[in-house]
Parts: structure tokens; C-alpha cells; sequence
């Protein structure tokens, strides 16, 4: 079951407790990024380097695609 099709299921309160999770999740990455650049830097292999940098990208976007899903669903039930 997709994102999108288990926040119709949430109430209001837990579609908010969703972005606030997501959000400081977010967060946390944003603050892991200069770890991570640190160490991909410090790395010979351009495939490791690759693969955790992509890693890292999939993760962003995974959050991304939630937060999308769940304020996509707050709009549909109170639309401006």
C-alpha cells in the first residue's frame, strides 16, 4: 500500500504527527549531509562514493515523497 493511500486513512492528528516526524527526519539528514560529504570525500572508490551518495539521495526523496502525500492530503480535506 502506497503512501498516498494510507494518509486518507490517517485523521487529522496523525496526518500531523506524520509531517512533524518526517520533518525532523529531514532535518536530521540535512544535518548527516556533512558527515557524509566528510567521508565520501575521504573515499578512493568512486563506486562506494557513488552508491553511498545515492543511497543517501533515495532516502531524501523517499521523505519528500510523504511529506508531498501528506500535505497533498490536508489540502484535499480543507481546500483554500
Amino acid at each position: 500500500m502506497g503512501v498516498s493511500v494510507q494518509c486518507v486513512n490517517f485523521s487529522d492528528d496523525e496526518l500531523w504527527q506524520a509531517i512533524a516526524a518526517n520533518t525532523d527526519a529531514v532535518s536530521d539528514l540535512l544535518h548527516q549531509r556533512a558527515e557524509l560529504e566528510a567521508e565520501i570525500s575521504g573515499m578512493a572508490d568512486p563506486a562506494r562514493r557513488t552508491e553511498l551518495m545515492s543511497s543517501y539521495v533515495s532516502t531524501v526523496n523517499k521523505f519528500e515523497t510523504e511529506y508531498r502525500a501528506y500535505t497533498a492530503e490536508i489540502r484535499r480535506r480543507y481546500p483554500a
